[in-house]
């Protein structure tokens, strides 16, 4: 019996024989005269049979898992990549070693910006892809595992393409040497609750295939060749966690109502599509939040198409549910080379709308995006500290060029997607009614940085910890006024940040009257126990 660690990818626990699945190494050297039309025609070929397969493991995927396929079959599309590959054969290099040579360098290059873990993902993406399209060129399988009955999948790591090759309800388990808890695989492993874990390294693969291994993705860890003891330890505990997982279950499917009957929601703050598909899995009815500034590569700014590509993804995973953005928040503590601007930028200075406008090139490559994203889905968009209405007024003159951009040319967006203002700042909150006036569609209050700035305290300053009081009279008279600003023309207000993940915290943001929750996903199940069990009105259930 021998214990190997590794880290979590999607929980779980499961008892089960281990299967080996190993990759082929391919090598693309020429076979018989060279034709490089003939080369050309293979490849176009080849690429639309990958596109075939591709759009039909869509078809039979998740709304998460669509995306990483959608993403797939895009790349196959790109003009710069493919222009790449025709110039290579066109040099006397095939289709296959060219196809190869171009998937690898872009698959490295999206692999080595290790600020950007998003792009990083795609690196796999591309690499699943070019392989499909290699293994149509040298007329191999696309299928690498038959298997006959349910086992614990080992591999040194895997690509989303491959657990799609294998039938349905027939892997327990995962268990990689290498990879990622956000990758594109793990993804999918925890949309398909398939417990997983990475990075457990190469020596447990030497041996693996056919024994019988206890995968504990909770602890991250498995367990090879287990004794009597531990198998009884493991089945004992499979079935407690069915049964806890089975009461998450139930409340998850209860509807989200107070004690006393009132109706609220429960969205999630998120950073790509990897944790909305988390929060979705935890009940979430959409994302409050989404952070675009932490897609972005210090020293470099994604164009509009990468930044469509990422929007889309988002959407996907969000299975149909309303998406907010949040657009670029650059200051001190999200800085990029192209936007940091010093001590500009900092927590008093040149943050979120104030260095978007300052920088309107950069600003409407982002709205740009957003419209287009908007057309496939219930997008929305927020522009953070909005200090005045001023801002707001020279944002949407923007909005609406970057309208006019794309009409003329000719590209598909969304002309009537929503735009709201983060409530960041107290002079905002002071004038929200403002705001209303000018046609803002919704309002999101943001506790983290309202509540610094109310109290003059920093909320990554220990010593300043007492003064960071988020549910304080100021803050609770701050929301008032904003409900107040917002009901008479029945303006959707939302409340996010750290905070609201409190429940204590939140209980008391519900009877101030809101409604709308966005929360970090791993703290949305704790959340909604308690709305469950608050009164909205307690002053009205006490009298009865």
């Amino acid at each position: 019996m021998k214990v190997y660690k590794g880290v979590s990818a999607s929980p779980g626990l499961v008892l089960g024989q281990v299967s080996r699945l190993e990759h082929h190494v391919e090598t693309y050297g020429g076979g018989g005269p060279f034709n490089p039309e003939r080369e050309l025609q293979q490849l176009e070929d080849a690429i639309r049979t990958a596109q075939k397969e591709l759009d039909g493991m869509g078809q039979r995927a998740a709304a998460t898992e669509q995306a990483i396929f959608q993403f797939q079959s895009m790349m196959l599309e790109d003009e710069g990549f493919m222009t790449e590959v025709r110039s290579y054969i066109n040099a006397g290099i095939n289709a296959a070693a060219a196809m190869n040579r171009v998937g690898q360098r872009y698959a490295d290059q999206l692999a080595n910006m290790r600020d950007n873990p998003y792009m990083q993902l795609r690196s796999v993406d591309i690499l699943d892809a070019t392989r499909r399209v290699l293994n149509i060129l040298s007329n191999r399988p696309r299928v690498w595992l038959v298997l006959d009955h349910p086992v614990i999948l080992a591999a040194d790591r895997l690509m989303p393409s491959d657990l799609f090759s294998v039938p349905s309800g027939m892997i327990l388990g995962i268990i990689t040497s290498e990879g990622s808890g956000q990758s594109h695989a793990a993804i999918i492993a925890r949309a398909m609750n398939i417990p997983s874990i990475v990075q457990v390294g190469h020596d447990f693969l030497d041996d693996c295939d056919g024994r019988t291994v206890i995968l504990d993705a909770n602890k991250g860890e498995c367990t090879l060749d287990p004794d009597a003891n531990a198998r009884q330890q493991a089945e004992t505990r499979i079935c407690e966690l069915q049964r806890e997982n089975e009461e998450m279950a139930q409340l998850r499917a209860l509807p989200n109502r107070t004690r006393d009957g009132a109706p609220f929601e429960l969205l999630a703050n998120c950073f790509g599509p990897e944790d909305i598909d988390t929060a979705m899995q935890s009940g979430a009815r959409g994302v409050g939040l989404l952070r675009s500034s932490y897609m972005m590569l210090p020293g470099r700014i994604l164009d509009e198409q990468e930044q469509y590509y990422f929007y889309c993804s988002c959407l996907a995973a969000a299975q149909g549910c309303p998406v907010t953005v949040r657009t670029f928040d650059f200051g001190a503590d999200r800085t990029m080379a192209d936007a940091y601007q010093g001590v500009q930028s900092s927590k008093l200075g040149l943050r979120g709308i104030r260095n978007s406008l300052r920088q309107p090139r950069q600003f409407e490559t982002q709205i740009c995006a957003l419209l287009r994203a908007a057309a496939r889905g219930p997008l929305r968009v927020m522009l953070p500290m909005v200090t005045d209405v001023e801002d707001w007024d020279a944002a949407m003159q923007i909005v609406e060029h970057c309208r006019r951009s794309l009409r003329e040319r000719g590209i598909p967006f969304n002309e009537n997607m929503l735009f709201g203002v983060m409530l960041s700042v107290p002079a905002a909150c002071l004038t929200a009614e403002e705001f209303v006036a000018h046609g803002c569609d919704f309002l999101v209050i943001g506790t983290n940085d309202l509540t610094q700035y109310t109290h003059a305290a920093d909320r990554e300053l220990a010593s300043a910890e007492r003064y960071y009081r988020p549910a304080s009279p100021a803050m609770k008279k701050l929301i008032r006024m904003v409900m107040d600003a917002a009901g008479p023309r029945h303006i959707p207000v939302t409340i996010c940040g750290l905070a609201v993940g409190n429940p204590v915290n939140t209980v008391q943001y519900l009877q101030l009257g809101l409604r709308s929750f966005s929360v970090s996903p791993q703290n949305l199940l704790n959340v909604k126990r308690s709305l469950l069990d608050a009164d909205a009105h307690p002053d009205e259930s006490e009298l009865d």
